[in-house]
């Protein structure tokens, strides 16, 4: 038994041994050159290196849920679909000086958006949030909602904008602010001023001339420059349902708000850009301090607007430049009523990275009537924005006028900006 069990042993041992011993056979060669070639091939492909991950999809250019079996895109709940959301918080601290509880009562109403009038001390002048992105590939869509000094929350624009029509056509639709003007259509921290120009309130309304409505806008082909040309329709409500603006007659489509305005656009070489406005609308009589306002006729608002924009070729750090803003605008009210006008013209001077120096020079009534009177306003301010996200303005006015005292006031305005917000216009 003892025998049989050492030969089996032994056995196993020498086993793989020989299986090694034994000679190796080398495979038949290849010669059909089909296999050759698919052999190549299988050799590559397992060699190569592997493919690079999918591109993430830019902002903005997802499809929403509705599109997606047939663009392919992602479902929703993936996060693609948020909007850039920003919140832009206006400060400021106010001195109201000589003869400053004047500085309304004189003729010259305030904007909604001008800190808190004849009060000294801290305000919040206006706190607003932006919501904006790409809806689907066809539209565009932005909210703004503003809290000024602190009075409750205004929708000062809701609307969607074209992005895909033919024939360089685009439609925007909602609330919005009209293009008529240049000062008109910004918000208050695009503005180089604290206060907006005397002009606004008198002849766009305390809010600006804005309300639920509809553009079409069209990009004039075949022309050696740029030039826009808008058509506008609004409903503005009277002033006692919320809307403090040029027109703001019964609703209805006998009492439609319309604005016609003509935008071109130079480039006078790499120092020098020029934008000139032409415009119109008219719209029913709301208030005013005079007949025959109230009582149902038209206004008819025209105008124009000039921006010339300069800094120097080569022009390292954009430590140097010039903005100059002028607009004159003219208000006829009814076939009897009053024809009144009035202008402002505003340079910025940029004198170092930060820093920028701004004067503003008002002229009302021109010509004079009840609702616009002779009024002379001269404005300053010095601005230094450590960047694009923040600011802080030193501001002073006097407003005077025959018949009224000199008023005097100022203001020392901080400013910043939380999360994305979208381009401005030029």
């Amino acid at each position: 038994m003892t025998r049989a069990i050492v030969v089996v042993a032994l056995a196993a041992a020498v086993a793989p041994s020989a299986v090694l011993a034994q000679p190796q056979v080398a495979p038949p060669p290849i010669t059909d050159e089909a296999a050759i070639k698919k052999a190549l091939e299988a050799d590559t492909a397992k060699n190569a290196p592997p493919p690079p991950p999918p591109a993430a999809a830019p902002p903005g250019s997802e499809v929403p849920a509705a599109l997606g079996a047939q663009a392919g895109a992602r479902p929703a709940g993936t996060g693609l679909l948020n909007p850039n959301i920003s919140v832009i918080v206006d400060g400021a601290f106010g001195y109201h000086g000589v003869h400053s509880a004047d500085f309304v009562g004189i003729g010259i109403p305030a904007s909604g958006d001008d800190p808190a009038s004849g009060k000294d001390g801290f305000t919040l002048q206006e706190v607003e949030l932006a919501f904006q992105t790409a809806v689907d590939p066809y539209l565009e869509g932005a909210v703004f909602l503003t809290i000024p000094n602190l009075e409750g929350v205004e929708v000062e624009e809701a609307y969607f904008t074209t992005t895909a029509l033919p024939g360089s056509l685009q439609l925007k639709g909602g609330s919005f602010r009209s293009q008529v003007g240049r000062n008109n259509n910004q918000h208050l921290h695009v503005q180089n001023f604290t206060r907006r120009p005397l002009m606004t309130p008198l002849f766009f309304g305390a809010d600006g001339l804005r309300g639920p409505g509809l553009q079409a806008s069209w990009l004039i082909p075949k022309l050696p420059w740029f030039a826009t040309l808008y058509a506008e329709a609004f409903s503005i409500g009277a002033p006692e349902e919320g809307f403090a603006s040029f027109g703001g007659g019964r609703r209805g489509a006998k009492n439609l708000t319309y604005t016609a305005v003509l935008e071109q656009f130079w480039s006078v070489g790499d120092a020098v850009s020029l934008l000139l406005g032409l415009n119109f609308a008219t719209g029913v009589a709301s208030t005013c301090a005079a007949p025959p306002c109230g009582s149902g006729p038209r206004d008819y608002l025209y105008g124009g607007d000039l921006y010339f924009k300069w800094r120097p070729e080569g022009q390292s750090g954009e430590s140097l430049s010039l903005r100059w803003s002028t607009e004159y605008f003219a208000r006829k009210i009814g076939d009897g009523g009053p024809h009144e006008g009035a202008l402002y013209t505003e340079p910025v001077l940029q004198v170092a990275k930060r820093w920028y120096l701004g004067a503003r020079f008002d002229l009302t009534g021109l010509p004079k009537g009840d609702n616009v009177p002779r009024r002379f306003g001269e404005a300053a301010s010095i601005t230094f924005a450590p960047t694009e996200f923040s600011r802080f303005r030193l501001y002073g006015q006097a407003l005077s006028g025959p018949g009224a005292k000199t008023a005097l006031i100022g203001f020392l305005q901080a400013e910043f900006s939380l999360g994305a917000h979208g381009a401005h216009p030029f």
